[in-house]
């Protein structure tokens, strides 16, 4: 916190904080355009921050959603940006804005944990929750598995919030310990026939099969990522891999068994072959599937039969089972 308090400079100075704010959505940048002048000038950089914001499912309520308009107006250049995770973004935020945005964002229950770093980022779903009772449900368990894969520690709390330390409460980080992830972890529900959200793009995938009575439960894929790096010829995109189908009772733990065999076999030395995908490939997805059922507890069930009709939006009106209609709205930029 003295780094946030400390007036002589737009930045945060501590290296160790400026990792740390990454796990709590927050970029330290510069204005690049000012940065040869503010030299001539001998000024440091004309520093200011990006804020992620940790929206489980893309699901914003009308409140949210004024109180993100609000806070872009006061403390983000007038721009509020949309993101390609079903995400907003606060850019050109000073240093003494960054409390109140966070603060804000807590008077209507949202936070921006993990929204960067090296862990989960933003769980993603098929959206408009409304559009049926299946999608509800999968809407639902997306926000759990958010709330569940975030990190536990009170840090968060006490830096912005200003609560108080508390002695004793048992281990920081349960899951992530000290080491945390090789690098962002991506997950993504999807409910055929829509695929909007790229399921195959996802570290882990949770394709939802429709029962006679409901939602059965998920085909699960695993290892999808679409980064490249130009310089390392090594680097590749990648498709998510199906490996089998949970019920929905097991999501928590196929989420939980998916992660810990990253966490514990991803590469920590090289971060351009640091991600899922790669140690799928390095491991072999059959030594990956047992690994994952070892730690679930259980093996999974063979794939169920689905299919995918489309991967984009649909836009304009949607009729609802409630009655109601909704409508999708073409962003022409985000």
């Amino acid at each position: 916190t003295e780094g946030l308090l400390d007036r002589i400079t737009g930045a945060v100075p501590s290296a160790d904080d400026v990792k740390l704010m990454k796990f709590h959505g927050i970029y330290q940048q510069d204005d690049r355009d000012l940065r040869d002048e503010r030299r001539r000038q001998k000024l440091e950089p004309a520093f200011q921050f990006m804020i992620r914001v940790r929206l489980p499912g893309g699901v914003c309520t009308p409140t949210q959603w004024l109180k993100l308009d609000e806070l872009a107006r006061q403390h983000g250049g007038e721009t509020l940006r949309l993101t390609t995770r079903q995400t907003f973004q606060f850019h050109w935020v000073l240093k003494q804005s960054l409390r109140p945005i966070i603060q804000g964002l807590h008077d209507t229950l949202l936070d921006t944990v993990a929204a960067c770093g090296d862990d989960s980022r933003g769980v993603m779903c098929t959206v408009d929750p409304q559009c049926s009772r299946l999608h509800a449900e999968i809407s639902a368990l997306a926000k759990r598995v958010s709330d569940h894969v975030i990190p536990k520690t009170r840090a968060y709390h006490e830096i912005w919030y200003g609560s108080e330390r508390v002695a004793g409460s048992g281990p920081e980080e349960p899951f992530y310990g000290s080491t945390y992830m090789p690098r962002k972890f991506k997950i993504g529900f999807a409910l055929p026939p829509s695929n909007d959200i790229d399921v195959y793009a996802q570290d882990l995938g949770f394709i939802a099969i429709e029962g006679p009575e409901g939602l059965l439960g998920f085909n699960v894929v695993v290892g999808g990522g679409m980064g490249r790096t130009d310089q390392a010829p090594l680097t590749y995109p990648r498709l998510a891999t199906l490996i089998g189908f949970v019920r929905p009772d097991l999501v928590l733990a196929c989420a939980d068994a998916v992660m810990t065999v990253q966490r514990d076999y991803g590469d920590r030395k090289d971060r351009l072959h640091a991600r899922f995908k790669y140690t799928i490939d390095d491991k072999g997805l059959d030594w990956i599937k047992a690994e994952i059922e070892r730690s679930m507890g259980t093996p999974f069930e063979p794939p169920r039969a689905f299919e995918f009709a489309s991967n984009g939006d649909s836009f304009g009106w949607t009729a609802t089972p409630d009655g109601r209609h909704h409508r999708t709205l073409l962003i022409e930029s985000g």
